[in-house]
């Protein structure tokens, strides 16, 4: 008995489903059959303007056409048109290329002697002055070699430590140097 109430429970399941389904495509349909009559109506209402308009040739050019802008040039190419490039292609077919260069360089070629005269010399072109910049004076020095250092960009690999110990004219820059120095200033004393 439980099985039967089990199957009727889900055929009255579906049943209550495919109700639902099939409220949902009528209301469904009838949505779209109201935008197809929304949209015949614009269609015959523009029909209609269209014929109205018709009847006079200025008002029927103006909805069909759109009014030409007058304000200003416009930049960039113009568009083609049918009725200018069905006029100009008959105009360029007649031209000979060749013709019409030999016609320019003749021109070029029986120039008067008082315009070949007449005519400017170009102008020299102007070169710019390099500025050199001074080097810079060395600070630094390595007591090893003498390589130099400005104290400007990249610290030298040479350098290590601290940076008054290399400096050029401090105290501490070559101690063997300053010894020598030292036992120069001192008075020799002769011993007899």
């Amino acid at each position: 008995m439980s099985n039967l109430n089990t199957a009727r429970s889900l055929i009255q399941a579906d049943l209550d489903h495919a109700r639902q389904v099939l409220d949902l495509w009528t209301h469904q349909v009838s949505e779209l059959e109201r935008a197809l009559e929304q949209i015949d109506a614009v269609g015959t209402s523009r029909d209609a303007l269209r014929v109205e308009y018709r009847g006079s040739n200025s008002q029927g050019l103006a909805l069909e056409k759109p009014a030409a802008q007058t304000e200003g040039k416009k930049r960039g190419r113009k568009p083609k048109t049918a009725e200018v490039t069905a006029a100009a292609k008959p105009a360029k077919a007649g031209v000979d290329i060749r013709a019409k260069r030999s016609r320019k360089l003749a021109e070029r070629s029986t120039a008067r002697a008082g315009q070949v005269t007449d005519a400017k010399a170009a102008k020299p072109a102007k070169t710019k002055a390099v500025k050199s910049k001074p080097i810079p004076e060395a600070k630094f020095k390595d007591p090893n070699s003498d390589k130099t250092w400005s104290g400007r960009g990249r610290r030298p690999f040479w350098m290590t430590g601290d940076a008054e110990q290399y400096a050029i004219g401090s105290e501490k820059q070559n101690p063997a140097s300053k010894a020598e120095m030292d036992e120069s200033k001192e008075p020799t004393t002769t011993t007899e």
